[in-house]
């Protein structure tokens, strides 16, 4: 136990001399060199993760191959399917926009002329052997067919909740009008089908090529009335809906009894007859004449110089003119002849000044009423030194003599064709005032203007005329 005491103090120095000597403890001189380290070896990389060089012999996995030439298949059909379903859909939306147009625009044409439309309706039931028929009742499918083609065109525009039964409708629509072009274009019972009325006037063949086409765009967006997009949303379409039809019917109702807004008609104001009509040869060359007739279920057509029909059998329809050349030169069917049955269409084309032309397309229609105020008319003309024409149609001399005998009218009646002076002006009768030829101002009936018959001759006075807003209401009458 002595010994042990030693050898502790002993090996307790030696230590802390082993502790106080190692490297860890030590300061780090001044300017220490930088030990050199030894590169380490590189490690092979293992055989997996080694690029294996291209050669002819390597080949990838053929299922790998056939994944990858899926996908490429995968992602161009997707690419074609997603161009063909824009296209589809552009395709839609336009076919859709071309039906809504051509209702809307064909509506507005038939609210704008209710007399025309009338009128075509009267050839379509003459033609049909109908001729009892009232022009008053006429009006009843002439306003319906108005609004039928109205809602039809807005609800195509705006994309209404029920885009497939809208599509449906005027899928049929266009059935039924198709149908019946393919009538008028075989049997050709009127000229053209009125369609658009006189804006835009079209043959028999050219309207049942428009109507095939717009029967297909018809079934095209019926099959894919889900691609329509809606303007406005689905609980909000009355909005436009209500006052559309409305204003249709207001604007059918308005130019029923007074004149159309938009004149599409040859005799619009501001025409110039003098550039328009032609006279003479140059107008017997212009149109071919027709006599029609009717036994009730087919038509005759025959020429002025052929022998007429067995009157037991064919019933005279009317006379119709053929233009041979363009359609819209209407005017060229102009003609006037006095009670002498002289033509006076260059007497009254050629007249220099102002001529108020009275328009009476049915006398036997014409109320007796009106008289007085024409009586007046054609004594302030006399008086200021203005031409006076009494058109009527070319009607029975008992009928011209009962309305001489009833108004006690001073004025010569002149003829012309009733289809003509229905075009002059819409109304029976009308009022148009022409300066040297030019086509000034046209009034209804119940639109006839209060002439001051005491006023002395101004300059200045028809101008005024023309601008008055001042309607002789009933009963007609002059100032005086």
């Amino acid at each position: 136990m002595e010994h042990s005491e030693p050898n502790n103090e002993i090996k307790q120095p030696e230590a802390e001399e082993i502790i106080q000597e190692s490297p860890v403890n030590q300061e780090a001189p001044e300017n220490p060199e930088t030990p050199e380290i030894p590169e380490s070896p590189e490690i092979p990389e293992s055989p997996e993760s080694q690029e294996s060089p291209e050669s002819p012999d390597s080949s990838v996995d053929p299922a790998d191959e056939e994944t990858i030439i899926e996908e490429k298949a995968r992602r161009k059909r997707e690419r074609r399917s997603r161009a063909w379903f824009i296209a589809k859909y552009v395709l839609v939306n336009v076919c859709r926009a071309v039906l809504a147009f051509t209702f809307l625009f064909s509506a507005f044409t038939k609210a704008n002329d209710p007399v025309g439309l009338v009128i075509k309706l009267r050839d379509y039931a003459g033609a049909l052997g109908m001729t009892a028929i009232p022009d008053y009742l006429l009006y009843v499918p002439a306003i319906l067919l108005t609004i039928i083609e109205t809602v039809l065109g807005i609800y195509l525009f705006v994309g209404v909740k029920r885009r497939r039964r809208v599509a449906a409708l005027a899928t049929l629509f266009m059935m039924v009008m198709t149908a019946v072009t393919i009538w008028i274009a075989v049997k050709n019972p009127v000229s053209d089908c009125g369609c658009f009325g006189d804006a835009v006037i079209l043959s028999n063949n050219q309207t049942l090529v428009k109507n095939i086409i717009l029967l297909a765009m018809a079934v095209f967006i019926t099959a894919n009335h889900k691609m329509m997009f809606r303007l406005i949303h689905r609980d909000w379409n009355w909005i436009v809906t209500i006052p559309v039809v409305v204003g249709a019917v207001a604007l059918f109702s308005y130019c029923t009894y007074m004149l159309p807004i938009v004149d599409f008609l040859p005799f619009a104001e501001g025409t110039d007859l003098r550039q328009t009509v032609k006279t003479g040869d140059a107008l017997d060359m212009n149109y071919k004449v027709s006599i029609v007739y009717t036994n009730g279920t087919d038509t005759l057509l025959l020429a002025p110089e052929d022998d007429d029909p067995d009157s037991t059998v064919w019933k005279y329809v009317e006379t119709r003119n053929e233009l041979l050349e363009d359609r819209l030169d209407a005017t060229t069917q102009f003609y006037v002849v006095d009670q002498d049955g002289d033509d006076i269409t260059i007497d009254l084309l050629e007249n220099e000044g102002y001529a108020f032309v009275v328009t009476v397309p049915d006398l036997k229609q014409t109320a007796v009423e009106i008289s007085g105020y024409l009586n007046d008319l054609y004594e302030y003309c006399n008086r200021f030194g203005y031409q006076f024409y009494f058109i009527a149609n070319a009607a029975d001399e008992d009928t011209k003599h009962a309305w001489i005998r009833d108004t006690a009218a001073q004025y010569p009646i002149c003829e012309s064709d009733d289809r003509t002076i229905w075009q002059m002006v819409r109304d029976n009768p009308g009022l148009m005032l022409i300066d040297s030829g030019k086509i000034i101002k046209k009034w209804s009936r119940i639109g006839f203007p209060i002439i001051d018959y005491k006023k002395e001759l101004q300059p200045d006075y028809i101008q005024q005329l023309i601008l008055s807003k001042r309607y002789a209401a009933k009963p007609l009458r002059f100032d005086q």
